[in-house]
This record gives structure tokens, C-alpha cells and sequence, in this order.
């Protein structure tokens, strides 16, 4: 690969309570709701991957406004931090979006990412725009293809491979910092391929 490509790997964290997950947020209140969404965008080439520059953005919940305890332990978010900075979310999906450049590169996201921001955006009664770079479930390739920490959740994987990054496990940005170590990892043991991605 002699020039670099350019790609966007991105975490969402959402409204949850205690059980929620293994409820399948069925209750009549319960909405997954984003509270973060935050990105790297990186290049890779022969070298490897690097950062070039970070998104990252708190949203207010409308539907459950008031944080439960079980998310901000979960993300280190805390319910002022929200209040105090936290966007509307068809203003941050519109900043995600031009981070992407307009939609125009491949988003990677560690698991069901994009259908969080559909939800979102049927809960807000708009249109989801045209992401034309496509977005790719990486933790599904890292599966199919058995490489070492794919059962694992993205914030995991630092630990994982003893990478040095500090913050919260479960923040997106933490966890999308994770993955960009994760993914230079791979490649440099070559366990990954470019073109695999």
C-alpha cells in the first residue's frame, strides 16, 4: 500500500439501567438514547495507523433526561457533565457527520454502532444522512477472522495488549482510542491485513 487511506472508527454510549441489556431495553420507557459519541479518524499505510484528529461529543437524553446510576458508573459520565455540556443529538450527528467528511469515509465500529444512531435518529424524528463510505462492524471481521481479543469489548482491548492509554473503560473515547491500539496491533503482527478490514 503506497498511499494511506483514511478511515473513521467511532463508539456510541447510550441510556442503560441495571438489566436493561439482558432486557433488551423492553421496557415501555426504556430507549437507547446517546449520550456520547465519540471518533478517531486514522490513517494506515505501511507504517501502521495513525490518529489524525478526534471527535468527541456529549448529548442530551430527551426521553430519560436524568442519567441512572448504572450508565454513569458504566462510562464515567456524569449527569452534570451532560447538563452542563451536552449537545442536542441532531446537532452532534451533524458534527459527526461532517467529521466524516460528509458521510464520504468508512466509519468502523465495534458492534452495532450504526443501528444506535438510526434508533436515535427515528427517536428524533429525522432523517439519518448518507454515510456513502459505508460503515464495517469490525469486532464481526475480527471474529470471522480468529484474531486474538475479538470476544473481547473494544474498551478491553488495551488492556489487552498492554497499550498505554489512560481514562475510563466503556467512554467512547477511551474505547475508540482503544480499538485504533487494537488495530495497529493486528496489523503490525500481521494477523490483519488492510484489505481485510
Amino acid at each position: 500500500m503506497n498511499e494511506p487511506e483514511y478511515l473513521v472508527i467511532f463508539d456510541t454510549e447510550f441510556t442503560a439501567w441495571q438489566g436493561s441489556h439482558l432486557r433488551g431495553w423492553s421496557e415501555s420507557w426504556e430507549f437507547r438514547e446517546l449520550i456520547q459519541i465519540a471518533a478517531v479518524k486514522i490513517s494506515i499505510d505501511a507504517k501502521g495507523v495513525e490518529i489524525l484528529s478526534t471527535f468527541n461529543e456529549l448529548i442530551k437524553p430527551f426521553r430519560n433526561p436524568e442519567l441512572s446510576d448504572y450508565i454513569v458508573d458504566l462510562t464515567g459520565i456524569s449527569q452534570s457533565m451532560v447538563d452542563d455540556l451536552g449537545v442536542d443529538f441532531p446537532s452532534a450527528l451533524e458534527q459527526f457527520y461532517q467529521f466524516c467528511h460528509q458521510g464520504e469515509l468508512r466509519c468502523l465500529a465495534w458492534g452495532n454502532d450504526p443501528n444506535i444512531l438510526r434508533e436515535n435518529c427515528q427517536l428524533n424524528d429525522i432523517r439519518m444522512p448518507e454515510f456513502s463510505g459505508g460503515f464495517t462492524d469490525l469486532k464481526k471481521r475480527a471474529t470471522e477472522l480468529l484474531l486474538d481479543g475479538a470476544e473481547l469489548s473494544s474498551g478491553e482491548l488495551a488492556k489487552h495488549f498492554q497499550l498505554p492509554l489512560s481514562g475510563h473503560q466503556h467512554n467512547a473515547l477511551y474505547d475508540v482510542r482503544s480499538l485504533a491500539g487494537a488495530l495497529q496491533y493486528w496489523l503490525a503482527s500481521a494477523e490483519l491485513s488492510f484489505t481485510q478490514i
